[in-house]
């Protein structure tokens, strides 16, 4: 795990992972299936910060405009990459491509070229390295997330680290919150990384520095409390959420030194989704890696100072994110956060007591987050090996 309570250093990067409609080839993803992008409103963009204590090994964050990337099968050591789950970006992970014919949505050279994108942003985030201060604060913002599931569980808190230069200038604001970034028009075949784009637009307008914004525990289904599905109801999001960020974190004291630990776990859970399986099996959606007839996904937890960031590979439930904030809590944490679509995408975690397997998967009805799920057991399993790791670290 390693860390120690002495000066941190924090660097950041950002850069467009856009695709070329002339090159590639981008059926949108979220929503309904065989919707190809026609134009690009605006830039995808994969952000980065990269944080250290003392002389370790920085831990470094990456945060991709994607719906989901599925699990890549390597060491990635101290390194992170979460997707802010936006509806109008390229399909990676292949269901929404035409499958009923057969034709996953994925373009294998734009995921490739992503990756490789991925990586130079980490390693630029790591070489921009600097001593730094770190200021911390979340505050409520209930007016744009509703919960569809379950109206009376919301999780509506907006949570903020800041590392600015000795002079006070940002180097990079995280930004985490819970809600689908699915403002814009259901029916839109423009590309756009949607309210989230807009707050880390905005931010490093007001602000400098880079902007970084993950999403939270948006299962249930966290979603945009709005009847309007425009541009600019987007950046309106976006404005409400910027102001949060400055107000929590208005007088709140930065810290220069602080210890960062790190620790991460696989996790095996049962695969239960009949989609799921004929998805692999015609090649729909990549193979999963198995063990003991098991699929493997993977948790990471991260605690820097007062805040502690717990990694789902997935949308967890509202109720099981909280759940999850408690536990950092009963350790200390102050501004403890859940990054949802972390490292991997199996779905909707769900709690088990709350999980039922629809009759039909092609028609789940009440059921559908279960239909976009890998099982039930997928919910206590991550939620036992994330508090593990939040106990421990």
């Amino acid at each position: 795990m390693g860390g120690g309570t002495s000066r941190i250093s924090a660097g950041a990067d950002a850069r467009p992972i856009t695709p070329d409609l002339d090159r590639d080839t981008v059926f949108l993803a979220g929503f309904q299936p065989d919707r190809p992008a026609e134009s690009v409103h605006d830039d995808l963009m994969v952000r980065t910060v990269a944080v250290r204590s003392g002389d370790d090994e920085p831990v470094v964050v990456s945060v991709c405009d994607l719906v989901g990337l599925t699990r890549v099968h390597a060491d990635k050591g101290r390194r992170v990459v979460a997707c802010t789950h936006t509806h109008h970006g390229p399909d990676g992970l292949g269901f929404w491509g035409r499958p009923f014919e057969g034709v996953s949505g994925i373009d294998s050279d734009y995921l490739e070229r992503v990756r490789r994108i991925v990586a130079e942003s980490q390693d630029a985030a790591i070489a921009s390295l600097e001593p730094a201060t770190l200021t911390v604060g979340s505050t409520a913002v209930p007016d744009l997330v509703q919960n569809h599931r379950n109206p009376h569980i919301l999780d509506d808190e907006v949570s903020v680290l800041r590392f600015a230069r000795v002079d006070g200038t940002p180097i990079v604001t995280f930004v985490d919150y819970a809600c689908h970034p699915e403002v814009f028009d259901p029916e839109g075949t423009e590309v756009t990384a949607d309210f989230p784009g807009h707050l880390c637009r905005r931010i490093e307008h007001d602000h400098g520095g880079v902007a970084v914004f993950a999403v939270g525990s948006i299962g249930g289904m966290q979603s945009p409390r709005t009847e309007v599905h425009t541009h600019d109801e987007a950046a309106r999001f976006g404005d409400v959420l910027a102001d949060a960020v400055a107000g929590a974190l208005d007088g709140q004291a930065a810290v220069d030194a602080a210890p960062v630990h790190f620790a991460r776990s696989d996790v095996a859970v049962t695969l239960q989704n009949p989609l799921y399986e004929l998805g692999m099996e015609i090649g729909l959606v990549p193979p999963a890696e198995r063990r003991d007839g098991e699929v493997v996904t993977e948790v990471a937890y991260l605690r820097i100072g007062s805040a502690g960031l717990a990694f789902v590979p997935g949308e967890i439930f509202p109720e099981l994110g909280l759940g999850l904030k408690d536990a950092m809590r009963a350790t200390g944490v102050d501004v403890p956060i859940v990054v949802g679509l972390a490292d991997d995408e199996v779905g909707y975690i769900i709690p088990e007591a709350d999980f039922v397997a629809p009759e039909d998967y092609l028609d789940p009805g009440s059921s559908y987050e279960e239909s976009f799920s890998a099982g039930p057991d997928v919910g206590p399993r991550v939620v036992a090996a994330l508090e593990h790791l939040i106990t421990s670290t």
